[in-house]
């Protein structure tokens, strides 16, 4: 061993109990920190390049192009309901009695 280490393990601070906590801490921030800019940097870097999945909620296509989509269906419901003559409904399938026999063979 040679006099450098003997001197840093016999060091007044590092042989207090309070000052040795509060450097272990002050050095576990920093390597949290340090672990934050580094991930921060591969994000960005992988970003630039292109490569791999790109961060969810980044494109906006496919939410515009459902509420087009949803917007064309109504605008077609509403035009095929305003075109047809007569609703499905209207007639009945198995009439119930002669006058309403005859209202159905008489308008077709």
């Amino acid at each position: 061993m040679d006099e450098e280490d003997r001197r840093i393990e016999t060091h007044p601070d590092l042989m207090n109990p309070d000052w040795q906590k509060h450097a272990e801490r002050d050095a576990w921030l920093g390597a949290k920190k340090e672990l934050k800019k580094k991930r921060r940097k591969q994000q960005k870097a992988a970003a630039a390049s292109g490569g791999g999945y790109s961060a969810p909620g980044t494109s906006r296509w496919p939410g515009i192009a459902a509420l087009v989509g949803l917007i064309v269906l109504v605008v077609a419901a509403v035009t095929v309901n305003a075109v047809q003559e007569r609703g499905v409904n209207e007639t009945p399938w198995f009439p119930l009695d002669e006058a309403q026999i005859s209202r159905i063979v008489t308008n077709a």
